[in-house]
């Protein structure tokens, strides 16, 4: 279901600019910044308000997100000076609209980046799974700096439902484009904030090939994957070399996970080295 769809709406924009905007309160400033006539509000199943939305001068409609935000008082004033309908739709329902709104957007303005695929890696990916997981995971899961989703796509194909997330907007282009990665299940995110994302524990977070890791970016890589063992029960990362995987085991131990590391003959070049935590 679309955005404009929960709303009874022909269309709507909303005003952040990217997915990754949805945390900043400052975004309200957009539509307190001119008057509005008609307004809807939309809440959860808890009832709590997610979006506002209003009618601009010329009679379009305009929304700002506070999903994952404290509305402002401002906003709040705002509304409180014209008529405004309820609208009402479950946090998941939402939450998919919402990631497929900015990754449509996301489609429609960035070239997609180089098709990375290795077909091998996906039976050696699936392999791994099944051997440290297993396949039968119903919980919220994740794919950490998911690139063009091989991981993704593996994951969905051993029937879990992952949310797939990256910082590089052209390999996840390519990888939606590809039907690798769904667009209500991508977020084009900073992996170091995907906290300020998710609205519960996952049960489990993937990272398919970190790195690479050099002594200028290292810092960058430790609190993307600090993050992602904050973010999830179990983590599964895996590397290129056995340096990488050291350093991201030590990284997973900051956190106060236990983890071991072993390495995989299945792919000699791509997840050679991995690191599972439970």
């Amino acid at each position: 279901m679309k955005i404009a769809q929960m709303l009874e709406l022909e269309t709507i924009s909303l005003v952040e600019p990217t997915f990754s905007d949805l945390i900043y309160q400052e975004m309200d400033d957009f539509m307190t910044g001119s008057p509005g006539k008609d307004g809807k509000i939309l809440v959860n199943e808890d009832e709590n308000p997610v979006l506002f939305a209003k009618t601009d001068s010329g009679g379009a409609w305009n929304g700002c997100v506070t999903m994952f935000r404290e509305p402002s008082l401002a906003l709040i004033d705002l509304f409180e000076q014209f008529e405004w309908e309820m609208y009402q739709e479950e946090n998941e329902t939402i939450l998919d609209a919402l990631r497929e709104y900015y990754s449509t957007l996301l489609c429609d303005s960035v070239l997609p980046g180089p098709d990375d695929l290795n077909p091998a890696r996906v039976q050696s990916i699936k392999t791994l799974l099944r051997n440290t997981v297993g396949i039968d995971q119903h919980g919220l899961c994740l794919d950490c700096c998911c690139g063009t989703g091989v991981g993704s796509m593996v994951m969905e194909s051993c029937g879990m439902h992952p949310i797939a997330y990256d910082n590089d907007e052209s390999l996840l282009v390519r990888g939606m484009k590809a039907g690798r990665l769904k667009p209500e299940r991508t977020m084009w995110i900073d992996g170091r904030m995907i906290n300020r994302f998710i609205q519960k524990q996952a049960s489990l977070i993937c990272g398919f090939m970190i790195g690479e890791i050099h002594s200028f970016n290292a810092h960058i890589w430790q609190e993307i994957i600090g993050a992602a063992c904050m973010a999830s029960d179990r983590v599964l990362f895996t590397a290129g070399t056995e340096h990488e995987i050291n350093q991201i085991k030590d990284w997973v131990f900051d956190t106060g996970k236990k983890a071991e590391i072993f390495e995989s003959d299945a792919d000699p070049i791509y997840d050679r080295w991995i690191c599972y935590s439970e």
